[in-house]
């Protein structure tokens, strides 16, 4: 048996809920990183309704790089992310989606250069998959090299290369942001919980940056080869909330004096997308069918019945394409 009582290289936390059929993947991605070391990997099970739980600690059983930590109510992504980082021993620290996995020697490419940058945070771009078909979507991110310095604007606005919204970033951290209680998800915000950890690391001067490699395989919500809805894709989407932490956000800034002109319009702008987002998102479920989704977005906001009837009132009259 190996030994793992020294401090690893990097912490790889996984937050898991209902990812059975998936989370060996994903830790069998990391197990598989060169480079590194033994990196610790730990799993925070928040009370899924399958068997989860018992594929975690069978994992565990078989490596020791692995730790399985169990929530005692299901408490959502930040809070599970929270609890691993609180816990994990590296040097740095990544965040891995159980339905996600990484491609091989990410995490020594991704160290190397945020050392070599002087970086506190940094992601890389997306390998854009579809689970459903079990493979690389045909077209891919356009990925130029070298690395960009984040700051609020760039962050908020969509990438000038990919289109990318940077929100779906999974960067890696120095485990000094941890120390320094700067590491920590917003708990109350289960969609987009992500984008706010990086706004509040840019406000508080963390070097961020973006390296233009792919390295993070990323399962996409619709896969572009299926047609279908991710079988892993477990978040709770709810774009009217974006739009409020949209909201709530921009008042903070402004009351801070970090609002500027620019951002103000960007931020109008992303509110428009999110409710925009929403049509298409309950347009979508009901068109394909996906019955328990299109309950729980038509459970969220007593708004989402009239808006999707009106939808559904204007193909009938023979509107074509997305929502308005």
């Amino acid at each position: 048996m190996p030994d793992m009582t020294g401090t690893p290289q990097v912490s790889v936390v996984i937050a898991a809920w209902n990812a059975a059929g998936f989370l060996p993947r994903a830790v069998a991605s990391v197990l598989a990183q060169e480079g590194v070391g033994r990196p610790e990997i730990l799993i925070v099970e928040d009370c899924s309704t399958d068997t989860t739980l018992a594929v975690a600690e069978g994992l565990a059983a078989h490596h020791p790089e692995v730790r399985v930590l169990r929530n005692e109510a299901n408490s959502g992504p930040a809070r599970s992310r929270n609890r691993g980082i609180a816990a994990a021993k590296g040097e740095w620290i990544a965040v891995l989606d159980a339905d996600d996995a990484f491609a091989p020697g990410r995490l020594r490419r991704m160290i190397d250069v945020a050392e070599a940058e002087g970086l506190e945070a940094l992601s890389d771009l997306p390998v854009l998959y579809d689970l459903a078909a079990d493979t690389a979507a045909p077209t891919q991110l356009a990925a130029s090299g070298g690395v960009t310095r984040l700051d609020l604007l760039r962050l908020l606005s969509a990438d000038p290369e990919t289109g990318l919204d940077l929100g779906l970033m999974k960067p890696i951290y120095h485990r000094s942001l941890g120390e320094r209680g700067l590491l920590k998800y917003p708990e109350a915000i289960r969609h987009g919980e992500d984008n706010r950890l990086y706004v509040e690391l840019l406000r508080k001067g963390v070097i961020f940056g973006l390296l233009r490699e792919a390295h993070y395989i990323f399962s996409t919500r619709i896969g572009a080869v299926s047609g279908k809805y991710s079988p892993g894709s477990v978040t709770r989407v709810d774009y009217r909330a974006l739009a409020r932490q949209g909201e709530a956000l921009a008042a903070e800034l402004a009351a801070a004096g970090e609002l500027t002109p620019e951002l103000a319009a960007l931020m109008a702008a992303r509110k428009e997308q999110a409710l925009r987002q929403n049509r298409i998102y309950g347009w979508t479920t009901l068109r394909r069918g996906e019955w328990g989704r299109l309950r729980q977005w038509l459970g969220q906001h007593p708004g989402n019945g009239a808006e999707l009837a009106r939808i559904a009132l204007r193909k009938l009259g023979g509107q074509r394409g997305r929502p308005d």
